[in-house]
């Protein structure tokens, strides 16, 4: 049975703005996705300040004044704009955002619902060199139910650790949902090769949201939010000028593969190869790391200069 689902991934600017002028344009970008009938609604990694004027100052003076100007609670007020737009077009919302949480700050993905009410929340788990000044990363990897879905969510340096993804699978995510900013010299080969390869290995649909810059179709660099059906295969995205990605997916599509060879019936192929699995080989990805690993540093390796791809704060 099919189960259509229509998503709004939002493409990310990257001119350099007052925060105040981000933000809104975010809430229309959001308000556009609404009325274009999407049901499900992310945003990029930190959209609400990533390459704004402020975020400039506040980065080049350290970790508390960035937090001091950037970082929200619940109830800032561009939360609750956030959180009105939800319930206006009865859709959920993902906004991530600097947020504090029990007196710690996360790097979170915040899940609003067509009521307007949060439904959950992802803390970014695994922190990207230096981002440990900054927040702390989260201890927990749960889907988040919406009316809409089972949402398995991801954030930038996360995709890296394919545990993330098959936790989320195993815990019977529908869609794996990845906000981001830009990913530099690795962006050519994840969105050749291993996006596309992430959804086959888990047998799930994949949507991705992140920035663009005017650049981009001169240096062919093929980073923009994009959503991939569980094949592998573009349903939307490849734009390069910020606003929404539409896209309509099937969260109930899954690979096929034969029983027998010499036989015309089929399996699911994800629930077949979860049914295969051997834990009782696998412990070594959760064998806990030594002093020595833990503490390695990770010394440069001489390369030529590279064009600021990323665009970072």
């Amino acid at each position: 049975m099919a189960r259509p689902v229509v998503m709004g991934l939002i493409n990310g600017p990257m001119s350099i703005v007052p925060v105040a002028q981000r933000r809104a344009e975010l809430l229309g970008y959001i308000a556009d996705a609404g009325s274009a009938g999407c049901q499900i609604v992310m945003l990029p990694e930190f959209a609400d300040h990533h390459r704004t004027t402020e975020s400039l100052a506040a980065h080049s003076k350290g970790p508390e004044e960035v937090r001091k100007q950037l970082g929200f609670h619940l109830e800032s007020p561009w939360l609750k704009e956030v959180s009105a737009l939800a319930r206006k077009f009865k859709m959920v919302v993902i906004p991530n955002v600097m947020l504090q949480l029990d007196k710690l700050w996360r790097n979170s993905c915040i899940v609003y619902g067509p009521e307007g009410t949060v439904l959950g929340h992802y803390n970014k788990a695994h922190t990207a060199p230096g981002e440990c000044n900054y927040f702390e990363p989260g201890n927990a990897i749960e889907p988040v139910d919406t009316p809409f879905g089972r949402l398995g969510l991801l954030i930038c340096y996360d995709i890296n650790f394919i545990e993330t993804t098959r936790c989320h699978e195993l815990k019977g995510a529908d869609i794996l949902l990845w906000t981001t900013m830009r990913q530099a010299e690795n962006e050519e080969g994840l969105y050749r090769a291993g996006l596309a390869a992430r959804t086959i290995i888990h047998g799930l649909p994949l949507g991705v949201s992140t920035y663009v810059n005017e650049g981009q179709v001169l240096a062919r660099n093929p980073m923009s939010s994009i959503l991939y059906n569980c094949f592998g295969q573009v349903l939307a995205g490849g734009r390069s000028t910020p606003g929404v990605v539409r896209g309509v997916v099937d969260l109930d599509e899954r690979p096929l593969e034969r029983r027998t060879w010499s036989k015309p019936e089929w399996v699911d192929s994800p629930s077949y190869l979860r049914r295969q699995r051997r834990p009782d080989l696998y412990g070594v990805l959760v064998k806990p790391l030594s002093d020595a690993e833990r503490n390695l540093d990770n010394e440069p390796t001489a390369r030529p200069a590279l064009p600021d791809q990323r665009g970072d704060d």
